[in-house]
């Protein structure tokens, strides 16, 4: 953290109370010492005395805007790092979409569900001018994001085309919406945006051809454009993730000179140039704004995971006897009645990506998700010892239902080296005699439930999303009944 002068007292001044300014002695001539929460601080005449002392407070100053800054930005740089890699790692242009389907393609998504495939696209508007989406019929759920991954349009059934397809014009800051040339206009605040989707029909032949029949392309180009390639990992290592250090301030300036500054960030965007990060110039911090970058980066993701994990809405439980919370996703609405709400969109963000969050639901159905991050006892789930999550019979009023566990260090799919982080209603379970449903976690697999079990990792805690589709018609049924994780061994 901040350099200190050698006055340090601790977090608290000496009588164990915070620093008061009613306490500071102004007489002319007079030196005092302020014990405050970032050490010691010499006055003279109630103004700093040295320039130790004014480099402690500036050190500071440009700390803890790291900080907030780290956790202001997770959304924005969530996207810019998939856009990147995907470029550099994928080689995806700006009209191509990637698929990501195996568990193997899934681990650089914070928090995928592992089922269903995602098709992601993250094309740059300002180089693409006016971006026409040919969008196929078939049963589907999709999305456009702008890069703060705030929803601008949803596609496919839940969209305006109610899955019959349709062509979308999208237009970024600046670009004008043309006329008579698509089924619906789309107006995207930022130059970067994401458009994904995720085929629902469960024949994969008829899924594929959705995703072949998918089309993007710049305005007045269809017939000369480029075709939309069709992108897979193919095994080849990749990440969404936000890097760690000083990568993530890298990442963050890169995409700040790419995008169009909105006016609820323009505060933020001032207290960045401290630390070396302004549109139109060369991110070359200096040593001393190393040292507090890579600080911020470093206890900015520690308050990002304990908002995300143990905040204070950590009481705020699914039902009282349980500690299992719902996720809900973000709601960006409610920045415009109630501001910019950066604990909560941390809270969320840290852990997924709002593509993630595309819904595998038909109509007439949604979905609960419930995350556990601890089990019956309050303690952090152990990858190296066995749980047990015991369903009783008739748990859920729906039949369809998935757990999947994830690595709460990345947020990713836990990968235990198998292909398989996941359970569902749709897998061959055994079930008791009464109907009871046991579902284990842990290093090793119980003889008789290897159908029942997904393998942990040891050394490294994990937490799971039990994601439950509801019928919404005729009318919602009641939250069911989830007890926490119980430890059976270790």
């Amino acid at each position: 953290m901040s350099p200190h002068n050698g006055r340090h007292h601790g977090q608290w001044g000496r009588d164990g109370r915070t620093a008061s300014f009613s306490a500071m002695d102004t007489s002319a001539g007079k030196l005092s010492v302020l014990d405050t929460r970032i050490g010691s601080i010499e006055l003279d005449m109630g103004l700093p005395a040295t320039d130790d002392d004014v480099r402690q407070l500036l050190d500071a100053s440009d700390f803890q805007r790291a900080c907030q800054a780290y956790l202001w930005s997770l959304p924005l740089v969530g996207l810019a790092q998939w856009q990147h890699a995907a470029r550099t790692v994928l080689g995806m242009r700006d009209y191509d979409m990637v698929v990501y389907e195996s568990l193997a393609d899934q681990l650089g998504i914070l928090m995928a569900d592992g089922t269903l495939p995602y098709v992601i696209g993250l094309p740059e508007l300002s180089r693409t001018g006016a971006l026409i989406i040919d969008y196929p019929a078939g049963s589907s759920v999709g999305v456009i994001l702008d890069f703060w991954q705030r929803r601008i349009q949803e596609l496919g059934d839940n969209g305006s085309d109610g899955g019959a397809g349709g062509t979308y014009l999208v237009v970024g800051p600046g670009q004008k919406a043309l006329s008579n040339v698509s089924n619906y206009v789309v107006r995207s605040p930022t130059q970067n945006i994401l458009v994904g989707f995720r085929p629902l029909d469960h024949d994969p032949a008829r899924a594929n051809a959705l995703i072949d029949h998918f089309r993007m392309y710049s305005y007045g180009t269809q017939m000369q454009a480029e075709p939309t390639i069709i992108l897979r990992p193919g095994g080849r290592a990749w990440s969404q993730v936000p890097p760690r250090g000083l990568a993530y301030w890298e990442r963050l300036s890169e995409i700040i000179q790419r995008e169009t500054p909105l006016e609820r960030d323009r505060m933020m965007m001032a207290m960045l140039h401290s630390l070396g990060i302004e549109r139109g110039r060369d991110f070359a911090p200096t040593a001393r704004q190393r040292r507090i970058l890579e600080d911020g980066a470093l206890v900015g993701e520690l308050m990002a995971r304990a908002v995300a994990f143990r905040g204070s809405e950590r009481e705020q439980r699914y039902r009282p006897e349980t500690h299992w919370r719902e996720v809900l996703p973000y709601d960006a609405e409610a920045e415009q009645r109630e501001g910019n709400l950066l604990d909560a969109r941390a809270e969320y963000f840290y852990k997924a990506v709002a593509a993630s969050d595309l819904c595998a639901d038909g109509i007439g159905t949604s979905h609960i998700c419930l995350v556990a991050n601890c089990d019956a006892s309050d303690r952090a789930l152990d990858g190296g010892r066995s749980y047990r999550l015991r369903l009783p019979a008739r748990s859920f009023a729906s039949k369809e239902w998935s757990l999947t566990v994830y690595d709460a260090d990345q947020r990713v799919l836990m990968n235990n080296g198998l292909g398989m982080a996941a359970l569902s209603s749709r897998d061959p379970l055994r079930h008791d005699e009464d109907g009871t449903l046991d579902l284990y976690v842990g290093p090793a697999v119980r003889n008789g439930w290897e159908g029942n079990s997904i393998v942990s990792t040891p050394g490294s805690a994990w937490f799971a999303l039990l994601r439950i589709a509801m019928p919404t018609e005729p009318t919602p049924p009641r939250a069911p009944r989830i007890p926490d994780f119980e430890l059976v061994f270790g």
